[in-house]
């Protein structure tokens, strides 16, 4: 109460000037047919910009309300397809796996800190063990291939980024099937480096480049990017530029690959390297 006093007491001259401008602005209007048509005209202006400006607001809230429904649908009809795709092998070869048919298995996660700007990039995500994430699995978009889980707690977890120098994932050309390594090398965020690609295979620019399945991280064809540019190294084998399909700019929701079989995979790899 003290300080509606004190505001008063100190601008009491200014409000005083307010009220008497606004209360003469109002005879004006009314006592005046011109200046009667001109204040209705610019408050029926004003009302129309109010009015656009809350349906704007609206229409951006229910946006945003659809993106969260989309991304849930998105992860229903990924385990849906995960099953149909394992049902189908398994039916082909007689083999039954030990969740009715799945192999991998997807959950969402919103990124919560990002980083491009470094030669070892990191992404954080809002979900951890408690949403059954581990250490080495796969991270995905829509649009691609995102990075591989790195540490785990129980509500976050962090991402080696595919903008990290460090990183490398087994990738292959599309439409050859022809397998080779992808890593970024620390130039430009939009585009990645896929060596190891014989030059005996035809290359077109545009061509796709997905995920080969030759590891426990990622499922096989997961888009990445297209071949922007190429050339031979060392007389056997091309480089190829690839533009990401993902931009990691904009990054926001990703999806988390769980590969069922992963542990069962690596041990006996790694126990075949050690023979």
């Amino acid at each position: 109460m003290n300080s509606l006093l004190r505001f008063l007491e100190k601008y009491h001259f200014l409000l005083l000037f307010l009220l008497l401008e606004g209360f003469s602005i109002w005879l004006l209007a009314n006592n005046n047919y011109y200046q009667k048509a001109s204040f209705g005209k610019i408050s029926r202006g004003l009302i129309s910009v109010i009015d656009n400006q809350l349906s704007n607001m609206s229409q951006y809230l229910r946006f945003k309300q659809a993106n969260i429904e989309l991304v849930v649908e998105n992860i229903a009809l990924r385990n849906e397809i995960s099953q149909l795709k394992n049902k189908l092998e398994r039916n082909q070869t007689d083999r039954v796996d030990s969740i009715g048919g799945a192999k991998y298995t997807y959950s969402t996660a919103r990124i919560i800190n990002n980083s491009i700007n470094r030669q070892n990039n990191y992404i954080t995500l809002n979900a951890g063990s408690a949403e059954g994430i581990s250490r080495e699995m796969g991270v995905i978009t829509k649009n691609g291939v995102v990075g591989v889980t790195a540490a785990v707690t129980r509500n976050f977890s962090t991402v080696i980024s595919l903008l990290n120098t460090n990183l490398k994932v087994s990738a292959k050309h599309r439409r050859s099937g022809t397998f080779g390594s992808l890593y970024w090398d620390g130039i430009d965020y939009r585009r990645v480096i896929l060596s190891e690609i014989p030059q005996h295979v035809r290359l077109t620019q545009g061509d796709t480049i997905v995920t080969s399945g030759y590891s426990s991280i990622f499922p096989p064809d997961i888009p990445i990017g297209i071949v922007d540019e190429f050339e031979l190294k060392g007389g056997s084998f091309y480089e190829i530029k690839v533009k990401l399909l993902a931009d990691f700019k904009q990054l926001d929701n990703v999806y988390i690959v769980k590969y069922y079989q992963a542990w069962e995979r690596n041990q006996i790899e790694n126990q075949k390297q050690n023979e």
